[in-house]
């Protein structure tokens, strides 16, 4: 799987890039979001390492949104880029298989 891929969208009028930095990255991302002491996770932190890891262009931070539709487009955008759900369906790969059923 390609690392470092980006891909552009239009959001509300803007141009955004977001950039895909590995399944790894995507899982610590997960990792470090949590809320210390508990199962549950910080949209905040999330929000946070979303734009600032993966949105790459323009630069924007949470208050940079005038309300939370908005900002939550974006985040949507970079969530599913984080995580590769981005590729077209010939472009994604996987192990093969290996024998036969």
């Amino acid at each position: 799987m390609e690392k470092f891929k980006t891909v552009k969208k239009m959001i509300d009028g803007v141009e955004y890039t977001a950039q895909f930095n590995g399944l790894s990255a995507a899982l610590e991302a997960v990792d470090n979001s949590y809320i210390g002491g508990s199962s549950n996770t910080s949209s905040l932190k999330m929000a946070k390492y979303i734009l600032e890891n993966v949105i790459v262009a323009p630069r924007v931070d949470v208050d940079s949104f005038e309300n939370a539709e908005k900002l939550n487009n974006v985040l949507d955008f970079g969530r599913e880029v984080m995580q590769g759900n981005f590729r077209e369906p010939e472009e994604q790969s996987g192990p093969e298989e290996k024998g036969s059923k």
